[in-house]
């Protein structure tokens, strides 16, 4: 291997990994944000909380298998 194709090796590397941390802030943000929505609101009760939190849970649970199926 030549001292370029190490260079562009490293590169591509780099650029792989800084976009893995991009998408993955990304991700952290989103469902960051959508917990804050819960935690804001008015609940009455604890069944109510209980019940939205449920509902969070299964749209991660969606979403995962969406991308496992998909191959992302």
């Amino acid at each position: 291997m030549t001292q370029l194709d190490r260079r562009l090796l490293e590169q591509l590397k780099k650029q792989v990994q800084a976009e893995l941390a991009k998408k993955e802030i990304e991700c952290v943000e989103y469902w960051l944000q959508e917990v804050h929505k819960i935690y804001v609101r008015k609940h009455q009760t604890l069944p109510e909380i209980k019940a939205e939190l449920q509902q969070l849970i299964e749209r991660m649970k969606n979403r995962l298998q969406v991308l496992r199926t998909r191959g992302l």
